[in-house]
């Protein structure tokens, strides 16, 4: 097994970037690859470091940005789902649960947030009800489990809740109990998966569309691509291709099973949209129920902003390019001021929006909130092994369980590993005290928002970041006064991550296209695209369409605004 002071040894080489991305594209035309994965959101990112951690040679391949689809675009939370033990999902909660702890322990942009289940006169679930289920969330989290929930739950009168939440509705607040899930940025998750499998000797690209298979006696043997920022094909040779591309599964399946249904995947469409927690005048994450449908869904504070989400509605239009229109933020924002009357919600306060596309399997007469979020995983005629289906949270158990349908193909030797063997520390993993520590030595003064922000989304390559403004302290300067983004970190993501176009970095490198108000896009977007312009020696031009592509993408996200 390789040792981990190795692998951090590699973790700040520079060659996962776009100055070597021609080269990363000779050595895809050039290896004879174990794996090839299809699909670069954090399902195929815990594919590709599952096998390299089995020391298979893989390549993962993505067609747009990683995690530019469903794995940027979730409530971002590494959670049980506490809603799934009302549909019996007893299975799928106590292995979320599990793998949400490990995650909270070894990844630092994964963060324990409170909840806040109250028990409304009327409501839905009882005083029993909502003390068994978070009794047993937590039974299932902790019980033969090495990692452990951050804090058990505990329930609270009515008049405590007041006082932990002052602006929730007081009239039929019966009390309720508080526990424990995750806040995570679901996009940079992503992405550190991706490097954890790079690091390791796999190779991933993105912007490389998979458009036919090579096949040799019906068998699958390879895959012809279109690197679509060359605009040039390659092919792509392989004992085992993986399709992992969530919404869009089907579009790659050329034979299915008899037992598989055809269609297979059920898209449905969730937004959100955020606010400033001022606004929202919440202090808590919150399970609230809608007024409108009796669905639930979520108020979750995010350090000074609120997220609201999520709907939950069948989807038939372009499936990469959703977006929140007026009904569905008249939907949630007509809910949350039930529930927090002096909330401020007008549309002049909303900071974001987003959509997403889950891929939900098909089952027959269930609703799109009734779904289960299990994963399925199948070998096609043609040799293709499709994953699809399951949670944000279970990503890593996900690609655990398609090893154990690999294992008895028997396609690969000396590969079998012990359960959850791949529940190991993340590199990225940096202690909180070990951060202060460094912090201390730098001598930097980066102020208490600012070095928070760094240690949470980065880790371990919140180091890196110090040492480049120690070399160049105008790199400390914030893009924007009222948010925490440097141009350090901007810097980073483009010398240490696979970072083609303005959009990534503001929607998949960063937070900033949900965390800046999108009257500021403009002017954060200029700033960003001549630190790109510098740095990848773009003509004015490109750096004009960059701009362009990005501020388009910002209008639609709340084009029912203006």
């Amino acid at each position: 097994m390789v040792k981990m002071e190795d692998l951090e040894s590699k973790f700040f080489d520079q060659t996962w970037n776009m100055k070597n991305r021609s080269q990363i594209i000779n050595r895809l035309k050039e290896t004879n690859y174990d794996i090839i994965i299809i699909g670069g959101g954090i399902t195929g990112a815990g594919i590709a470091r599952e096998a390299s951690m089995r020391n298979l040679k893989v390549v993962l391949l993505e067609m747009q940005d990683f995690a530019a689809g469903t794995s940027s675009r979730s409530s971002k939370l590494a959670h049980g789902g506490i809603r799934y033990l009302g549909l019996g999902d007893i299975d799928l909660v106590k292995e979320a649960t599990r793998e949400r702890n490990w995650m909270r322990e070894q990844c630092p942009t994964v963060r324990p947030i409170p909840f806040l289940f109250i028990h409304m006169d009327g409501g839905k679930y009882k005083k029993r009800d909502i003390i068994g289920a978070v009794k047993f969330y937590d039974f299932l989290s902790d019980k033969d489990s090495e990692f452990k929930n951050y804090k058990q739950h505990q329930w609270y009168k009515p008049d405590e809740i007041i006082e932990m939440e002052p602006e929730f509705i007081r009239e039929g607040n019966l009390g309720g109990a508080v526990y424990y899930d995750n806040n995570v940025d679901d996009a940079r998750l992503t992405i550190e998966t991706i490097k954890e499998a790079v690091i390791r000797g796999a190779d991933a690209i993105n912007y490389c569309k998979v458009t036919s298979y090579k096949k040799s006696n019906g068998k699958i043997i390879g895959v012809h691509c279109r690197d679509l920022e060359t605009c040039s094909d390659l092919e792509i040779k392989g004992t085992l291709v993986v399709n992992a591309t969530g919404i869009w599964t089907d579009t790659m399946i050329e034979n299915y099973p008899e037992d598989i249904p055809k269609p297979l995947i059920r898209p449905t469409k969730g937004v959100h949209i955020q606010f400033r927690r001022k606004h929202v005048k919440n202090n808590m994450a919150t399970i609230i129920r809608s007024i409108t449908d009796d669905r639930a869904f979520f108020v979750l504070p995010r350090n000074e902003f609120t997220l609201i989400g999520t709907t939950d509605t069948d989807y038939t239009s372009d499936l990469a390019h959703p977006f929140c229109t007026k009904e569905d933020a008249d939907y949630l924002i007509e809910s949350v001021k039930h529930y927090f009357p002096n909330a401020e919600l007008d549309y002049k306060n909303i900071i974001s929006t987003y959509a997403g596309i889950r891929p939900l399997v098909m089952q027959k007469g269930k609703s799109e909130s009734e779904v289960s979020r299990n994963h399925l995983i199948f070998f096609s005629l043609d040799g293709l092994l499709t994953i699809t289906g399951g949670k944000l949270t279970t990503w890593r158990a996900m690609a655990e369980d398609l090893f154990v349908k690999i294992e008895e193909k028997k396609l690969f030797a000396n590969i079998k590993r012990e359960p959850h063997f791949s529940r190991q520390k993340f590199i990225i993993g940096l202690n909180k005290e070990e951060w202060s520590k460094y912090l201390e030595r730098s001598g930097l003064q980066l102020g208490e928002d600012i070095t928070d922000h760094l240690y949470q989304q980065y880790g371990k390559g919140a180091l890196k970041i110090l040492d480049m403004i120690k070399n160049d302290k105008l790199l400390l300067e914030k893009l924007i006064e009222e948010n925490n983004f440097t141009k350090a970190e901007i810097l980073y993501t483009l010398r240490y991550e696979l970072t083609p176009h303005l959009i990534d970095v503001f929607c998949r490198r960063t937070e900033m296209a949900l965390w800046i108000h999108h009257k500021k896009a403009s002017e954060v977007a200029e700033k960003v695209a001549n630190i790109m312009q510098k740095e990848y020696s773009w003509d004015d031009n490109t750096k004009t369409k960059e701009i362009n592509q990005y501020l388009e993408y910002i209008n639609k996200t709340v084009s029912f605004i203006h």
